[in-house]
């Protein structure tokens, strides 16, 4: 059969235009993240792994996870090597590539630690050449915050007001109240707030007026770990029975009466204040031992408080003459010693206490997250367990807008103003571990009949970013200064699973990243 000329012209001409349309084999891959989302708690570290099909090497690939826009990138590699400068400055140090399986074509990013703010979806990217494909890997972040406490408040018609707090959520929990039976019911008002990190500060309270509930209990729960903490209370028996006519004919009469004795009752009154006011000036001891720390501390009992590095953090870093350290986002390579601290951010002073009285004094100004006190020479350093009296930890701290004692349960601080410099009285041989304002004088908390047995050694902590600094306050007032300051970049490695169960001070309270619920719950 013959053909034209014309026809097969026609045919070559389509050939031609279908050619670039088509990829090499060599060059046509998919890429495949995980199926179902990532869960990882705050302060672990996590990987989000990609892979391609089929099997390929991606050591020549670039290699790019991203978050939103392609600018926006958590890690990039190109060339055979990460680009640091392009990462974003929120996963600069944090964000690392895994590829031991790279020939294979298998590859993740390890982000360390994980914070609140790292939940989301990101994008896993591959390009060789002219192709490239890319998949998406959801990371859900989450934090099972603090043991809630129950604040009680009985108001003069009978009802009962209940507050319950807890500290360190992530996402938003769930409240949930319930009887001794197991009747459940809804909280009267509630209030979810973050804090700089991210994580959430639970609130609610309920108004009980029947006066037959006796035992109750408030649960919060994270929905994504299925987990709970729960805090019971027993609401006592009433302070004021309920009012009946005789009792209102009965209250009457006690009025008429005490009318007529007004005269006598002004006159106690009066005795009653002035012999006060002598016992205040005779026996104000606290008021004459504050006087005797703010203006005679350095002839009676200032301690010249200095730091050791052999127990400071790696993300600490102290200077030449021991008395200035700054918490760094970088680690420094450290010899590894028994003394030294591996998950708090925590360093101590070389001075140790085994008996008599020591004060000494810490400037912490306007900053935000905090903590100073004391601690025997030989509490664990290693791990996150809770820095409270039972484990050998005196302290008190600024966390979460708000100033708490490390007690089992923390304990709230209702300070009438924030203090700029805190004063730090040891009395060895009582048992006992002041803390003053020395802005006002007045004073913030003790911790009384500690039973101390062994060295003593001054203690402090930072937690958030900032530049402010906290500086230890020589004993004589001139230039020198003790400053830990914590950089804008700086460490902010969270808590894992739990804080308060004992003080919430921080947590008290809000959560604090000193005191979990279980050590066992404690990662880096």
């Amino acid at each position: 059969m013959a053909v034209s000329p014309k026809s097969c012209l026609h045919s070559s001409l389509l050939i031609l235009a279908f050619l670039p349309l088509s990829k090499p084999d060599s060059a046509r891959f998919d890429v495949i993240g995980p199926p179902e989302p990532i869960v990882a708690a705050v302060g672990d570290d996590v990987e989000l792994p990609c892979h391609l099909s089929p099997n390929m090497s991606a050591e020549r690939m670039e290699l790019r996870w991203f978050r939103g826009k392609v600018a926006a990138a958590v890690l990039v590699r190109r060339d055979g090597r990460e680009q640091d400068g392009e990462q974003v400055a929120e996963y600069r140090g944090r964000a690392t590539l895994v590829d031991r399986d790279i020939a294979a074509g298998r590859v993740a990013v390890r982000i360390h630690p994980v914070r609140a703010s790292d939940d989301g979806e990101y994008r896993c990217f591959f390009r060789q050449d002219g192709s490239y494909e890319e998949a998406s890997v959801h990371l859900k972040v989450a934090a099972l915050g603090s043991d809630p406490h129950i604040h009680m408040e009985v108001r003069e018609n009978g009802e009962v007001r209940l507050e319950c707090i807890s500290v360190g959520w992530y996402p938003e929990p769930h409240v949930q109240w319930r009887t001794s039976g197991g009747e459940q019911f809804l909280s009267t008002s509630e209030s979810r707030n973050p804090d700089e990190e991210g994580l959430f500060t639970v609130a609610a309270s309920v108004i009980i007026r029947d006066p037959s509930m006796k035992n109750i209990s408030c649960s919060i729960q994270n929905l994504l770990l299925g987990q709970e903490k729960k805090v019971d209370i027993s609401i006592p028996a009433p302070f004021l029975p309920r009012l009946t006519p005789w009792m209102v004919a009965v209250a009457v009469i006690l009025m008429v009466l005490g009318f007529l004795t007004i005269g006598s009752i002004v006159c106690t009154w009066r005795l009653y204040k002035e012999r006060s006011r002598q016992r205040k000036d005779e026996f104000g001891s606290k008021e004459k031992l504050l006087e005797e720390l703010r203006w005679k501390k350095a002839t009676v009992h200032a301690v010249d408080v200095t730091l050791d590095p052999d127990t400071a953090h790696p993300h600490l870093f102290l200077y030449e003459d021991s008395r200035s350290v700054r918490l760094e986002d970088s680690r420094q390579e450290l010899p590894e010693k028994p003394e030294r601290f591996d998950s708090w951010p925590c360093v101590l002073g070389r001075e140790t206490f085994t008996s008599g009285q020591h004060f000494w004094e810490v400037e912490v100004g306007d900053r935000a997250d905090w903590a100073v006190g004391v601690c025997r020479e030989n509490v664990v350093k290693k791990g996150f367990d809770p820095m409270t009296p039972e484990n050998g930890f005196w302290a008190v701290e600024l966390y979460g807008n708000g100033y708490w004692a490390l007690t089992p349960l923390r304990t709230p601080l209702p300070l009438a103003g924030p203090p700029r410099r805190v004063g730090i009285f040891l009395d060895y041989e009582s048992g006992d571990v002041s803390f003053y304002n020395m802005t006002d004088g007045s004073h913030i908390y003790t911790f009384s009949n500690a039973s101390f047995s062994g060295p003593l050694r001054p203690f402090f902590c930072l937690w958030s970013c900032g530049k402010k600094p906290l500086t230890i306050c020589p004993v004589t007032d001139g230039p020198e200064r003790v400053t830990i300051v914590a950089d804008a970049k700086a460490f902010t490695k969270e808590i894992p699973l739990s804080p308060i169960g004992e003080d919430s001070a921080s947590g008290d309270t809000l959560h604090s990243k000193l005191i979990p619920t279980q050590p066992s719950q404690r990662a880096p």
